[in-house]
């Protein structure tokens, strides 16, 4: 360990962001006003109320930043440290752990109080900058108390580097008006097959715009070719009743990769670009992917041709690579998310269309639950589906057609769930009316058992069939709610179920016999169960918690800000999961939720840990909005 004597003061601090923005003579100004404190376990540096006498720089140890002063008595000795380990809540009380090369508290200093008490965790060693001297510095550099106080959206920027900032504004924030857009060709409807002909060549384009009274419609090349050799229409007969009136369009200004997830969503390989009643063009699919450069389309043809589940099975596998190029150019995971959901609900589909006779496909509704319903789902994990029958239909060949949808996605990749919870169960492939009725027990008679099951179905939506058995059967589920408002409490319990990964001594709390920590259980989880618990209570028609929490942000249930900060705490922590599982498949290892914080670089680290603090906060705030105190 480097002694004291040999630590240069100086070179600590131009070490340290945002001090090693500093110009020289400041540095030198702050080096020389340092001192170092050595501090004993169980010592309390700052409580809260207190106004601080100067920041400190952690050289060494760990010092811990916790919410709740009770825990904590206000002798400095060990026994105060022992008794804040034996409470039961210690873990739930702390709010961040700060080691070496941590500064704290910068807020506390500015606002002139501390929020929250500070004890050390382990013997410490820390650098002391005056309060006085701090404050001057502020005052001559602004940007050094603006580094402190950034919200973590504003951090999460700051780790983009340029290369990746450079990708972004290439692919996510490009536009639609930045693509190529066909100047629109209108004809009336009355034209004839040979003139649109005749009109698509002369405009080197392959659809045209049709005028029928005040409606518009599209007819595309494809349209001409298959009514005039297929259907052996005469040429000379109008285009009017070839054409597409209900169109798919989209904004000049809107993101360019929303309308690669509405092609995709929506099997169109074109959209019409308009501005109200303004008509720009047509975007082509082609135009787009040549901006875009990906081949997420190439698997949605795949799978749109899939004649056999071998056309499936290959299309399918390809999703990793897509995942992987994706993530590569910078993208947001929540637009990862977006597209990979919208090709998993296309396999799942497909796959259901090759099986099940049509009497089925008229008579069911195919569903998605858990993160899949939530279009959260990147890398395949657990299979969580069910089938919806109509009220008094009856197929002979279900227990085939379940039997071999769950087997041919086990040879697509995706695993077998645990918990059984899928078509080839019986329990997940039955009657609306035994829909409702299970609804009722597990809303009017929960158990542990029957909340996880809920929490699964409610996050439910349709992938093929007819979605109106799923609206009926969640119509009773919310009158089933207003009924039994008691629920709501026991079922958002669970978001406190589990200790966040912030502990004593060290950053993070690892799992026993391993040096990974759990990030969908410790922070992924409570925030998806959290906000679920809530749009149940507002009835939100949503399921994507990134949707639930603008819509609840929106309903003024907390402020836009702390949303947003949830919002960006959720996906980065999905982010390094991702990654993490990336990292894991080209490794040949098994997928999980587990990441190693030791291979993220101390940036990353601090970000996870501020998103780790977020989680308390939340936490927090859904045990005082579900009284959750008051539950046994």
């Amino acid at each position: 360990m480097t002694t004291l004597d040999q630590l240069d003061q100086k070179t600590f601090l131009a070490h340290l962001h945002p001090f090693s923005q500093l110009p020289e003579p400041e540095l030198e100004r702050l080096a020389a006003a340092l001192t170092v404190g050595h501090f004993h376990t169980g010592e309390i540096l700052l409580k809260t109320g207190e106004t601080p006498v100067c920041l400190y720089l952690v050289i060494d140890g760990a010092v811990w930043e916790v919410d709740d002063e009770q825990t904590v008595s206000s002798r400095a000795d060990q026994g105060a440290f022992d008794a804040l380990k034996r409470d039961g809540q210690a873990l739930m009380c702390v709010i961040a752990p700060y080691t070496a090369e941590d500064v704290f508290d910068v807020r506390a200093l500015l606002e002139g109080v501390s929020k929250h008490t500070f004890v050390v965790g382990e013997p410490t060693r820390c650098y002391r900058l005056p309060r006085e001297i701090f404050l001057q510095a502020v005052r001559a550099y602004p940007a050094l108390a603006n580094a402190y106080s950034q919200k973590i959206s504003q951090r999460l920027a700051a780790l983009r580097g340029p290369e990746e900032t450079q990708e972004l504004a290439a692919f996510t924030v490009a536009r639609v008006q930045d693509a190529y857009i066909h100047p629109p060709t209108f004809v009336a409807a009355d034209t004839s097959i040979h003139e649109a002909a005749l009109a698509m060549k002369a405009g080197k384009t392959n659809s045209l715009l049709v005028k029928r009274g005040d409606e518009i419609g599209i007819v595309t090349a494809t349209d001409l070719r298959e009514a005039a050799i297929i259907q052996r229409r005469s040429v000379d007969a109008p285009v009017g009743p070839l054409a597409t009136y209900e169109l798919i369009g989209m904004a000049p200004n809107d993101f360019l990769f929303n309308a690669l997830l509405r092609m995709t969503r929506h099997n169109i390989n074109r959209l019409v670009i308009r501005d109200g009643a303004t008509i720009h063009g047509i975007l082509e699919q082609i135009d787009l992917l040549s901006y875009l450069s990906n081949h997420s389309h190439l698997i949605a043809l795949q799978i749109e041709r899939a004649v056999s589940r071998d056309d499936l099975k290959w299309a399918s596998r390809d999703l990793v690579n897509v995942i992987r190029d994706l993530h590569a150019k910078g993208i947001k995971i929540r637009y990862i998310m977006q597209l990979v959901s919208e090709l998993n609900k296309k396999v799942l589909r497909k796959l259901f269309e090759l099986l099940a006779p049509p009497e089925l496909l008229e008579n069911s509704c195919l569903l998605v639950l858990g993160s899949e319903g939530r279009e959260e789902q990147v890398l395949k994990t657990d299979q969580d589906n069910a089938i919806i029958l109509r009220d008094g239909f009856t197929c002979p060949e279900l227990e085939r057609v379940t039997r071999e949808f769950t087997e041919g996605l086990l040879e697509f990749g995706y695993p077998r769930c645990p918990g059984d919870i899928m078509v080839s169960n019986p329990y997940w492939a039955k009657s609306v009316t035994a829909f409702k009725d299970e609804l009722f027990q597990w809303i009017v008679h929960p158990t542990r058992d029957s909340f996880l099951q809920f929490a699964i179905f409610c996050d439910a939506i349709a992938v093929a069939g007819d979605d109106n058995l799923l609206r009926h059967v969640k119509d009773r589920m919310y009158r089933l709610l207003g009924d039994h408002r008691s629920f709501y409490s026991q079922f958002a319990k669970s978001t406190v179920a589990f200790e966040t990964p912030l502990g004593f001594f060290t950053n993070f709390v690892l799992e026993k016999n391993r040096d990974e920590l759990d990030i969908k259980k410790g922070g992924i989880f409570p925030i998806v169960h959290g906000i679920r618990s809530l749009a149940l209570e507002y009835r939100l028609p949503q399921t994507n918690t990134v949707e639930r929490i603008t819509a609840l942000s929106q309903r003024n249930l907390f402020q836009p800000s702390f949303g947003v900060e949830l919002i960006e705490a959720f996906a980065y922590m999905s982010t390094l999961r991702t990654k993490a599982g990336l990292r894991k498949i080209e490794q040949g290892l098994p997928q999980d939720n587990y990441l190693n914080p030791k291979e993220l670089n101390k940036l990353e680290r601090e970000l996870l840990r501020d998103s780790f603090k977020i989680v308390n906060e939340f936490k927090k705030f859904i045990g005082y909005h579900f009284k959750l105190g008051m539950i046994s």
